[in-house]
């Protein structure tokens, strides 16, 4: 996936520590689930990479554990 900046439709918590997230942005180089893309978290020296669940056109929607502080960080967005 081309490096970009992309707009968080949503963020919903599914359980205590599992969120289903959308984002928005050019989808064009995702040809299957499970591939992955990469966020970039302020503040965190390593991206994050994270499979994808599933996505159309426009959209690409993911889903993720929080389980330091990447992820926790991820899990504010909106």
């Amino acid at each position: 996936m081309k490096q970009g900046i992309y707009k968080v439709l949503s963020n919903v918590q599914l359980t205590e520590t599992v969120y289903k997230m959308v984002i928005e942005g050019d989808t064009s180089d995702l040809t299957k689930p499970g591939q992955f893309i990469n966020f970039t978290v302020e503040g965190c020296y390593l991206r994050r990479p994270i499979s994808v669940y599933d996505w159309d056109e426009t959209t690409v929607t993911i889903i993720y554990k929080v389980v330091g502080e990447g992820t926790e960080k991820m899990s504010k967005w909106t």
